[in-house]
């Protein structure tokens, strides 16, 4: 619900059990005033929620050295006193960027709109949700900004974008422009964020904001590796269930940045948007640019929640609804076991082995494409090498599907190599500075999607293989980042737009396949979790959680990635040990795996026969119980990075079972057990595995007894239980 409360100029937006409010003030700008836990109308009214001065503009000067310093804004102006990072920054025909938008017009009306081009949340009818939409104009340069917020109304979360229209008569260049702006007038604070690098992807991070900036984002072309685009901030003493967590999420895949800024009087902003560097758009009057959707997000009771409503809104407004609720195909892929070398008998021979001990499908990596039997060529070769497979890709589709199985496909869409026949035909299409040497990395280059042409033939080629091989599942792979950013189809004046322009031509090639092919199941991956956010999500549902199967490291990497990403989305399978120093048991890579969209990267045909029987006895467990991992409440029992042992549970939207699972990474001889708390239960009920029965109220206040298997480090124990 969202309520404009015309006698003191104040929005009140309601999301789920949260209130977001801001005020219109005497000076037509946009002052920010509460995000928190919900209020009613008689909060907003009895209390004024703003000093009395902040809200006029023309105060005496004398009361500080910068009065508008105090002010908590809404959208923030460049270049007038505020000496914190701006909203929006517009350099006019003059060359000078001051940029302060004032308040012309509002509405409000039921439902949430699309945004053209760009990845977005959705709501099915217009009752899940409420908008309000927010005209500002700039007086000088004419340059209009429409702000929109959408309330999600069962859900604590509110999505918000901005879209600049040049409505003078002179061009301008857009510099700058976050999708949010926030101030919050809080002095102890600490900021979460995921950081990592290639196989240790987004690795909990927490420390305590200090004064002057700190900016969180990627320069890359993607959203990256070494920083997701989700950032918390949080009470010093917030908790998994205690505390004030406010949470963003960026819904795009590109260059973003996360600025957090703590002036000399204790504001703090919060900034989410398309990274500034290297970024321009050049408007001509009457073009308009439209940001991508940040999503804010804010519990009262620590992470846990907040967590939770992240995935609740991911999996019902944001993933394509067709994987809202299927289970997804439990899968083989044969690289680990073959890598280059394949043929059809040995795949024949792989899926074969894989329908006999449950899975479901088998997917097909890289390969088998042009003359690609090493990374180093071929990329952009889009024709299946029958050659090497012993037939046509349609032939070996219909006899894997003969066997009983699914059939899948490994692409890079977005990557040329420069041994190909089409690099040979077209050096062109890659991205590129000219006058400047390309870096090589990976073998490969990037295909210039800024370039529609580009996007179409890529877009032909590929619908040509699925379509020949009946295709019920797709890998997309992107392999390497960003470097001389450039493109022979822009004037000068738009080479700062490569990069976005880029990204767009992504979302336009997700779509069309996805359009085209709407029940093919799209698996993305980019060297592992390179880009596992929210704008791929949209049209993926699953994204390759990390190149690094280990089970110890995977307890770090998903651990990071709940925070904000359902295990409905995670990729994870069962795969060989990576460290030979570390050998883990393949119960425990199960274990570890089945927190997410299930699945084996090894040679089966190679297993002892007691692994064989042990992977039929997973397969099995996996359709028992996986239902729970895709639509259950995630509870974090456990950090990777401080305790003893890792725990997690999901349980179901009814209460009516749950699936617990623990992993003893390192254990001494002192460990003698504990008592592990189990959250999220009918309390009035009571448990049973079919072997041991517990009471609910025990296990929520008391707990459950948990005591190391016996067998040393990297043990586990996974309980599913029913409710009596």
């Amino acid at each position: 619900m969202i309520i404009f409360d015309e006698s003191r100029k104040i929005f009140r937006l309601d999301a789920g059990n949260a209130s977001y409010a801001f005020q219109i003030d005497t000076a037509n700008r946009l002052r920010h005033l509460y995000w928190g836990p919900a209020l009613d109308t008689t909060d907003l009214e009895s209390q004024n929620l703003q000093r009395d001065f902040s809200v006029n503009p023309d105060f005496d000067p004398n009361l500080c050295a910068s009065p508008r310093m105090t002010f908590l804004w809404e959208f923030a102006p460049n270049d007038i006193g505020t000496y914190s990072p701006a909203t929006a920054i517009v350099r006019n025909a003059d060359g000078n960027t001051v940029t302060d938008p004032l308040y012309t017009s509002h509405r409000i009306f039921a439902g949430k709109p699309r945004l053209a081009g760009l990845p977005a949340t959705y709501v099915d009818s217009d009752d899940q949700a409420e908008t309000l939409e927010i005209t500002l104009v700039d007086a000088v340069t004419k340059v209009e900004f429409l702000l929109r917020y959408t309330a999600f109304r069962d859900l604590p979360v509110i999505a918000r974008s901005i879209q600049v229209t040049n409505k003078g008569d002179k061009p301008v260049d857009l510099l700058k422009l976050a999708s949010m702006t926030t101030d919050l007038m809080y002095q102890k604070l600490d900021v979460c964020y995921l950081d990592g690098y290639w196989a240790k992807e987004r690795t909990f991070h927490r420390e305590a904001v200090q004064g002057g900036l700190k900016v969180l984002g990627s320069t890359r072309g993607f959203s990256g590796s070494t920083m997701n685009p989700n950032v918390m901030l949080c009470d010093r003493n917030a908790t998994e269930d205690y505390g004030r967590v406010y949470g963003v999420l960026f819904v795009y895949s590109g260059n973003f940045a996360v600025e957090v800024d703590q002036n000399a009087l204790y504001r703090t902003r919060l900034n989410l948007g398309i990274h500034p560097e290297g970024f321009t758009w050049h408007l001509e009057p009457g073009e308009s640019f439209q940001s991508p959707e940040a999503l804010q997000n804010v519990s009262d009771q620590g992470f846990g929640p907040l967590s939770r409503a992240w995935h609740d809104l991911i999996r019902q407004h944001l993933i394509n609804p067709q994987w809202r609720t299927a289970q997804r195909p439990l899968l083989c892929n044969n690289w680990e076991a073959m890598h280059f070398d394949f043929n059809r008998e040995k795949l024949l021979t792989l899926a074969k082995t894989a329908k006999a001990n449950g899975i479901e499908m088998l997917v097909l990596d890289d390969g088998w494409f042009g003359k690609r039997d090493n990374e180093r060529c071929a990329l952009g070769d889009w024709t299946p090498n029958t050659e090497k497979l012993g037939c046509s890709i349609g032939d070996l589709s219909d006899a894997i599907h003969a066997i009983g199985l699914k059939f899948g496909l490994w692409f890079e869409p977005e990557m040329i190599s420069e041994d190909s026949d089409l690099f040979r035909a077209h050096p062109d299409w890659a991205i590129q500075t000219p006058g400047r040497p390309l870096s090589y990395h990976r073998y490969q280059y990037m295909l210039d999607f800024s370039r529609k042409e580009i996007v179409d033939y890529i877009f032909e080629k590929i619908s040509s293989v699925i379509e020949e091989a009946k295709l019920d599942y797709m890998k997309w792979d992107a392999n390497r980042q960003m470097t001389e950013v450039g493109s022979f189809a822009w004037p000068a004046e738009r080479q700062g737009e490569i990069a976005h322009r880029y990204m767009l031509g992504v979302y336009d090639l997700y779509e069309r396949i996805t359009r085209r092919f709407p029940t093919m199941l799209i698996e993305g991956c980019s060297a592992g979790g390179g880009r596992f956010d929210a704008g791929i999500l949209h049209y993926s549902p699953q994204i390759w959680t990390s190149d690094n199967s280990d089970a110890f490291d995977r307890l770090a990497i998903q651990y990071g990635t709940s925070f904000a990403y359902p295990c409905s989305t995670m990729g994870a399978h069962v795969a060989r040990n990576w460290f030979a120093q570390r050998y883990s048991p393949i119960q425990t890579r199960a274990a570890v795996a089945f927190a997410g969209t299930f699945g084996y990267e090894l040679d089966l045909n190679a297993m002892p026969p007691e692994e064989l029987a042990e992977v039929k006895g997973q397969c099995d467990f996996y359709h028992e119980c996986h239902h729970l991992v895709d639509q259950g409440d995630y509870y974090r029992l456990g950090n990777p990075f401080e305790d003893r042992v890792v725990a997690w549970m999901h349980v179901a939207k009814d209460k009516s079972e749950f699936l617990l699972t623990v992993v003893f990474p390192r254990l001494d001889h002192a460990y003698t057990g504990q008592l592990l708390r189990l959250p999220g239960l009918d309390l009035d009920a009571s448990y049973t595995d079919g072997t041991h029965t517990w009471n609910a109220k025990m296990l929520a206040y008391g707990g459950m007894d948990i005591h190391d298997p016996g067998y040393g480090d990297q043990q586990s124990i996974v309980i599913h239980a029913k409710r009596v």
